[in-house]
C-alpha cells in the first residue's frame, strides 16, 4: 500500500511538472500548443512505465483532450471580440470531421514509432517554416475557393488527430497565406480546435477501448485520465503567464524561438524513435 503511494506521488509530480512547462510555452508561443503537450505526454508515459507500443496513442489522444476546454475559453474570448469567420468555419466543419474520421482510423492502426515519426518530421517542418519565414504586410483578405475550402478542411481534421493538436497550427498560416487578419485566423483556428478535439476524443476513446483494449493504468481507450485531470487545469493557469513575456519579446525574435524549440522536440523525436 505504501509502495503504490510513493509510485503514485511520483507519477503526480512528474506529470505536474511536465504539465507547468507545457501550459507556459503554449502560452509563450500561443498556437502549437499540442505541440508542446504531445512530447510532454509522451517523456511523461514513457518514464511512468506504460506500454511503449502505446505511448504516442496515450499522448496525442490525451493531447486532444487536453484541447477541449482550452479551446473553448479561447474560442468564447475572440466570439465575444468578433475575432471570427463564421461562413468560413460552417463551410469547413463538415469536411473537417470527415477528416477526423480518417485520421482517427489512421492512429488506431499505426504503432508509436509511425505516429512519432510522423510527429517528428511535422514539427521539423512547422520549426524550419517559422525559423525561415517572413512576415508580410496585412492587405484585404482573398476569399477561399470553396473546393479549397473542401481541401483544407479534409486535410487538418486528418492531420490534426495523429498529431494531437488543435489545427491551429495548420488552419492559421492558410487563412494568413489569403491574407485574413492575425486575429481572425487565431479565433477562427480556435473554434475548428473545439471540433477537432471533441470528435476526435470520442473516436480514440472508442477506438482504444474497442479495437486495441489498451487496459493500461488511469486510461478510458487511448485517453489518459490522470494526465487530462493533472495537465488540463495546469495548463490553463499557466499558459496566461507564458502570454504575458509575449509582450516583452520582439514577435520576430518569437517566431524563431518557437521555431528553434520545435527543431529540438523534432531532432529529440527522432532520436525516441530509432531507440524504440
Amino acid at each position: 500500500m505504501i509502495e503504490t503511494l510513493i509510485k503514485n506521488y511520483e507519477i503526480l509530480l512528474i506529470l505536474i511538472i511536465f504539465a507547468m512547462l507545457s501550459g507556459f510555452f503554449a502560452g509563450l508561443f500561443g498556437a502549437g500548443g499540442g505541440m508542446i503537450i504531445v512530447p510532454s505526454l509522451f517523456y511523461a508515459f514513457k518514464i511512468m512505465n506504460y506500454d511503449e507500443q502505446l505511448l504516442m496513442h496515450l499522448a496525442v489522444a490525451t493531447s486532444l483532450a487536453i484541447i477541449i476546454p482550452t479551446s473553448i475559453i479561447s474560442s468564447y474570448t475572440h466570439y465575444r471580440l468578433g475575432n471570427i469567420d463564421k461562413k468560413l468555419l460552417k463551410y469547413l466543419s463538415v469536411f473537417i470531421v470527415i477528416g477526423i474520421v480518417f485520421g482517427s482510423i489512421l492512429t488506431i492502426n499505426l504503432n508509436t514509432v509511425n505516429l512519432l515519426t510522423l510527429f517528428s518530421f511535422y514539427t521539423l517542418f512547422s520549426g524550419i517554416f517559422l525559423f525561415i519565414k517572413k512576415d508580410k504586410d496585412e492587405n484585404i483578405s482573398r476569399e477561399i475557393p470553396n473546393f479549397l475550402k473542401c481541401i483544407y478542411g479534409i486535410i487538418t481534421g486528418f492531420v490534426s488527430v495523429p498529431l494531437g493538436i488543435g489545427g491551429a497550427s495548420i488552419m492559421v498560416p492558410i487563412m494568413k497565406y489569403y491574407n485574413y487578419s492575425i486575429k481572425i485566423a487565431i479565433g477562427t483556428s480556435a473554434h475548428i480546435g473545439i471540433i477537432i478535439s471533441i470528435s476526435a476524443v470520442i473516436s480514440l476513446a472508442f477506438g482504444g477501448e474497442l479495437v486495441m483494449k489498451t487496459e493500461q493504468p488511469f486510461t478510458l481507450g487511448y485517453i489518459n485520465l490522470l494526465g487530462l485531470i493533472i495537465f488540463a487545469p495546469i495548463t490553463i493557469f499557466m499558459a496566461p503567464i507564458g502570454a504575458k513575456l509575449v509582450y516583452r519579446i520582439d514577435k520576430k525574435i518569437l517566431n524563431k524561438l518557437f521555431g528553434i524549440v520545435l527543431i529540438i522536440i523534432s531532432l529529440r523525436s527522432f532520436y525516441e524513435v530509432l531507440n524504440l
